[in-house]
C-alpha cells in the first residue's frame, strides 16, 4: 500500500479492492504504469475506510469480498453525501451475467466490468470516468463560483438600489428647497424694478434683468438635474410601446417651437419597443429642441427621424437635422454634464444631451452622433424591440 502523502492530483487516485491478492496486484502494476496512485484494500471494511482517509477519485470494488458483499458496499457510498460523487466500478469474475450487472448498476455503481478485463479497455475505462469526473468537480467549483458572484450582484444591486433611491430623494428635496428661493429672487426682484421703475436708470433697469434671468436660468438648471437623476432609475412605466406615441408626445410639447422656427419633421413610422413612454418623448424632445436651437442661420431646421432594424432584436432610431453640425474634436463630449459648445448665446442647461444618454442606456442601448460641420447631424441609439423584451421578462418571471 502506497503513502497518501504521496498522492498525485494530476494522475487520479485509485483504490483498488479485492480480495484476490493475484488480481489485485495485477490490476495495480497496471494502473501504476498508466501513471496513477493506487492503494489496495482486500475487504469491504477496507474500502470504507481508505476512502475516508485518501478521498480516491475511482474505487474498483471487487462484487465477492470477505467480510460484506461489494454491492452493499457501493450502496453505503452512494448513499453518503459526502461519498456520493466518487467513482465506482463494481468488478467480478464470478458475477458475470447481465441481471448481476443490472443488479450492481441499480446499487448506484457508475460501471461494471467482468474477468478478465483487458488491461487497455481498463486504463481507458479508468481515464474515460476520470475525465468525468475532474469535469464535474470543475464544474461543481464553478457553481459554487457563480452562485458567490451572483450572491455579491445581488448585494451590490441592493445597495445601487439604497444608493439611486437616496439621490432621487435628495435630489427631489433639493430641487424642492432650492426652487422656493429662487423664485423668491424672481418675484421680489420683477416687484422691486416695477416699484422703482421711475428712479432706475438703464443700467440699473439691466442690472435687475440680469438678476431675474440668473435665477430663472437657475431654476432650469435645478429642474434639469432633478430630471437627470431620476431619468434612468425608473422602469415602473416600461411595457410595450409604439414608438410614435412617444414622438407625438414630444411634438404636442414643441408646437409653438416648431412653428415660430418654421421647421419641419418628418417622422417615419416606427417599431413597437420596450419603454417608458414620458422618459422616450424627453429623448426625441432633446433631440428635436437641439437640432431647432443649432439650425443653420437663415435656414429653416429639417428633421427627418427613422428607424433601421439590425441583429439582436434592436432598432437603431436616427434622429437626422440640417444644422451647423457638431466639430469633430466635440463629438466624444456632447453627452457630458454640463457641456455646453456655444456659450450663453444658445439657451439651455448643458443637461439635455446627458439627460438623453442617460435615457437611452436606463432602457438597455447605447447612443452616438454622426455629424459635420456646415452638414448637420445624425443622432441614433438603439432600442429592445418589444418583442425580445416580453420574451426576457417571460424568462425572468
Amino acid at each position: 500500500m502506497k503513502d497518501g502523502n504521496h498522492r498525485n492530483e494530476a494522475a487520479g487516485v485509485i483504490l483498488n479492492v479485492d480480495d484476490h491478492e493475484p488480481a489485485r496486484y495485477a490490476r495495480r502494476r497496471v494502473l501504476e504504469q498508466a501513471g496513477f496512485v493506487v492503494f489496495d484494500g482486500s475487504r469491504g471494511e477496507d474500502a470504507l475506510r481508505l476512502i475516508e482517509e485518501v478521498h480516491p477519485d475511482l474505487i474498483l470494488l471487487d462484487v465477492h469480498l470477505p467480510d460484506r458483499n461489494g454491492l452493499e458496499v457501493c450502496r453505503h457510498i452512494k448513499s453518503d453525501r459526502r461519498l456520493s460523487s466518487t467513482i465506482v466500478i463494481q468488478i467480478s469474475a464470478s458475477a458475470t451475467s447481465g441481471s448481476q450487472a443490472a443488479e450492481a448498476m441499480e446499487n448506484g455503481a457508475d460501471a461494471y466490468l467482468t474477468e478478465p478485463v483487458d488491461n487497455d479497455v481498463l486504463v481507458a475505462t479508468v481515464r474515460a470516468f476520470i475525465r468525468l469526473r475532474t469535469a464535474e468537480r470543475r464544474l461543481a467549483e464553478s457553481n459554487i463560483a457563480l452562485k458567490q458572484a451572483n450572491s455579491r450582484l445581488a448585494s451590490l444591486n441592493q445597495a445601487l438600489r439604497r444608493s439611486n433611491d437616496d439621490l432621487e430623494h435628495f435630489a427631489s428635496v433639493a430641487s424642492h428647497d432650492l426652487q422656493e428661493p429662487l423664485r423668491a429672487v424672481t418675484t421680489l426682484t420683477q416687484v422691486l424694478e416695477r416699484q422703482l421703475e421711475a428712479k432706475l436708470d438703464r443700467g440699473e433697469r439691466q442690472l435687475m434683468h440680469t438678476i431675474v434671468e440668473s435665477a430663472q436660468r437657475m431654476s432650469s438648471l435645478v429642474r434639469d438635474i432633478l430630471s437627470y437623476s431620476r431619468a434612468a432609475s425608473d422602469t415602473r412605466n416600461f411595457g410595450h410601446l409604439p414608438l410614435n406615441d412617444s414622438v407625438d408626445w414630444a411634438m404636442d410639447n414643441l408646437q409653438e417651437v416648431i412653428r415660430s422656427s418654421a421647421a419641419s419633421v418628418e417622422v417615419e413610422t416606427l417599431p413597437a419597443i420596450w419603454g417608458d413612454r414620458i422618459q422616450l418623448g424627453q429623448l426625441f424632445q432633446n433631440l428635436i429642441s437641439n437640432a431647432i436651437k443649432y439650425a443653420a442661420p437663415g435656414v429653416p431646421p429639417q428633421i427627418r427621424i427613422r428607424a433601421e432594424a439590425c441583429e439582436d432584436e434592436e432598432w437603431v432610431i436616427g434622429v437626422h437635422d440640417n444644422g451647423v453640425g457638431i466639430p469633430e474634436a466635440h463629438v466624444d463630449r456632447v453627452f457630458a454634464p454640463f457641456t455646453r459648445l456655444h456659450g450663453r448665446e444658445v439657451p439651455g442647461t448643458g443637461i439635455g444631451l446627458a439627460l438623453c444618454r442617460r435615457i437611452v442606456e436606463g432602457h438597455g442601448g447605447r447612443i452616438w452622433v454622426e455629424s459635420q460641420v456646415g452638414a448637420g447631424s445624425t443622432f441614433r441609439f438603439t432600442l429592445r424591440a418589444a418583442s425580445a423584451s416580453v420574451a426576457a421578462v417571460a424568462a425572468e418571471a
